[in-house]
């Protein structure tokens, strides 16, 4: 099978709406100063929970980029990926003729879609008969609809991908469009994740079978990545969306990149959906595999956007991955979790971890794994606990990990060092 390079494609644009606000400017600052998009639900009554707690997007500003029927007809993933679909262009300074409407894509990854919406129009349906259903759910719910919505919106008639792999979704995303780029079937492609999986159903779910942080008292310190008190994931809900083009495109417009995709790789533990490959085997093969296709050492990698969403299990496992991986050079890798300030917005949390990792580039800045006091006893690398640190960073590697054994990297290199 000929494996396609993925050279020459730039992240020139980041937009997002999440529970840290609207923008990566909000983002960044929270990354870095610790101001946690964690709260308590407030989105229904959660009295009856065992977890009670979430990352809501409370800044409703982003409103203000859709238009009124996307609030009417689209369900609440959608207008996120609407909304952050938008601010990337703007970040990236994006005119409508940039490239011909073929040439141009849209790759989104999510895990839920619409089940908020759908499960409360079954409820509409039970109780109050068909004919006050709302008619566009049907269409409106299903997961190709942020995807077919983000694409019409910008007249889009090249590539449109949805993936639906969980966790992974929007990083496999990111990695499809690269792809894409790099093979010549489009120019630029929007791409990345969206997610709004705080609905009843599915906290209910994930607390009966203690996926989820039962730390309701303090929610800002509920998600602790790495850390011996980690009890479980904090769902959050969100979008970030990222303008993809060829560097060549770049340069025409005169724009300048956050990074360069250097390539992704993905592969599955095969071991059901309720079970990982605790040896790391696997995981660590692929990355170890992206590294030389690549030409690249472990050496050469400055930074870890890791996964780490505060389960034991996810958190111990991304140790073990890196430590098969990177051998000798495991305990001088700098990896850091960006979720006990995110939480974890499932499908979309490995496009805010891509815009994290592109922005600690842009700022030579790491940003840090906070509520980190105490490593758990099987995680014993270098988390950048607490405190930003500063790094000239070159080559750096997003992680993502998903049920069903889904692993998944993308790595990026410094746009200075890719000119070379």
């Amino acid at each position: 099978m000929k494996v396609i390079d993925v050279h020459n494609v730039v992240i020139s644009g980041i937009g997002l709406v999440g529970p840290t606000g609207v923008g990566w400017q909000s983002f960044w600052a929270a990354l870095i100063e610790g101001r946690s998009g964690i709260d308590r639900i407030t989105r229904f009554d959660t009295t009856s929970y065992s977890c009670q707690i979430g990352g809501e997007v409370r800044d409703r500003s982003y409103e203000e980029l859709l238009h009124p029927r996307d609030l009417r007809n689209s369900v609440h993933a959608t207008q996120l990926a609407l909304a952050a679909t938008e601010l990337a262009l703007r970040d990236a300074k994006w005119a409508p003729n940039s490239v011909p409407p073929e040439r141009l894509g849209v790759a989104i990854g999510t895990a839920l879609g619409g089940w908020h919406e759908a499960q409360q129009q079954h409820v509409v349906l039970l109780e109050r008969g068909v004919r006050r259903v709302n008619p566009f759910i049907t269409n409106a719910a299903p997961h190709h609809a942020p995807a077919a919505e983000v694409a019409s919106r910008i007249g889009a008639r090249g590539i449109q991908t949805t993936f639906a792999t969980g966790c992974a979704a929007g990083l496999q995303a990111i990695g499809h469009a690269a792809t894409m780029i790099a093979c010549g079937e489009v120019d630029a492609c929007l791409a990345g994740g969206t997610e709004s999986p705080l609905t009843p159903l599915v906290v209910a779910g994930m607390g009966r079978t203690q996926e989820l942080s039962t730390h309701n008292q303090e929610p800002r310190l509920a998600s602790r990545p790495f850390d011996r008190g980690h009890d479980g994931i904090v769902l959050s809900e969100g979008s970030c969306v990222l303008l993809l083009e060829s560097r060549e495109s770049a340069q025409r417009r005169g724009a300048e990149g956050y990074a360069e995709i250097l390539g992704s790789t993905t592969s599955c533990d095969a071991a059901g959906l309720y079970q990982l490959d605790v040896s790391g085997e696997t995981a660590a093969r692929s990355l170890c595999r992206l590294l030389e296709r690549c030409g690249l050492q472990a050496g050469d990698i400055d930074y870890l956007c890791a996964h780490a969403n505060s389960s034991p299990a996810f958190d111990r496992k991304e140790t073990i991955v890196v430590r098969r991986a990177f051998g000798e050079f495991a305990a001088r890798l700098p990896v850091s979790s960006i979720k006990a300030i995110l939480g974890h917005p499932f499908g979309a949390a490995g496009a805010f971890q891509t815009a994290a990792t592109c922005l600690a580039m842009r700022h030579s800045l790491i940003p840090p794994t906070h509520n980190l006091e105490v490593p758990d006893s099987e995680c014993d690398l270098d988390y950048v606990p607490q405190t930003a640190r500063a790094a000239s960073l070159r080559r750096a590697l997003v992680s993502s990990y998903g049920y069903g054994g889904v692993n998944t990297y993308l790595l990026l290199t410094h746009p200075d060092l890719a000119s070379r």
